[in-house]
């Protein structure tokens, strides 16, 4: 496949930048996979609200991370209970146990109220630099890659993005919504 830009054509794997040459195909695959499972089945409210209202999942899920970690549990429940979902099925034991741990450390990434946290990481790696080598600094950017793929609404073209803004100004309205019911 050819991916046209205004400067020149690429193929696929070369629009993948610098990433393929960082990360192992099972970290892409995660970050991938995590790119769409993301907001699955997302309820249109807030962790806040959840937790505030003793929402059902808010509960589950001990009020921590509640729709990143309903999103990654509710998919992955999805892949695995059908074999016809599964694409995983060719994997290793440790491979797959692998993907499982970088799905959800890039999902629960996700969640807006870790988000300076992630920038204090991040700023850090800045000044000393990132090691490539090392899991834990491939598996840091694996997550700002979702979570930049996660607020990326500004960066759309411009219809696309006002499409986008105003979905998310309807669940914020609806919410409000329902605050105000309680």
């Amino acid at each position: 496949a050819v991916v046209s830009t205004q400067s020149r054509s690429m193929s696929l794997t070369e629009s993948y930048g610098y990433l393929k040459d960082i990360m192992t195909d099972l970290e892409l695959l995660a970050l991938f996979t995590a790119a769409a499972i993301h907001d699955y089945d997302h309820p249109g409210r807030t962790n806040a609200f959840l937790v505030a209202t003793g929402d059902t999942k808010a509960i589950m899920y001990n009020d921590r991370s509640v729709l990143e970690s309903h999103h990654v549990a509710s998919a992955w429940y999805l892949l695995v209970s059908d074999e016809r979902y599964n694409f995983l099925s060719g994997l290793s034991a440790s491979e797959f146990k692998r993907f499982r741990f970088l799905l959800i450390e890039a999902v629960l990434a996700t969640d807006l109220k870790k988000h300076f946290e992630f920038l204090g990481t991040l700023n850090s790696k800045a000044v000393e630099g990132m090691d490539w080598s090392s899991a834990e600094d491939r598996i840091l950017a694996l997550q700002m890659c979702i979570k930049l793929a996660d607020i990326n609404a500004p960066c759309k073209e411009y219809d696309l993005h006002i499409q986008w803004t105003k979905r998310i100004v309807e669940e914020f309205y609806q919410q409000g919504d329902s605050e105000s019911e309680l």
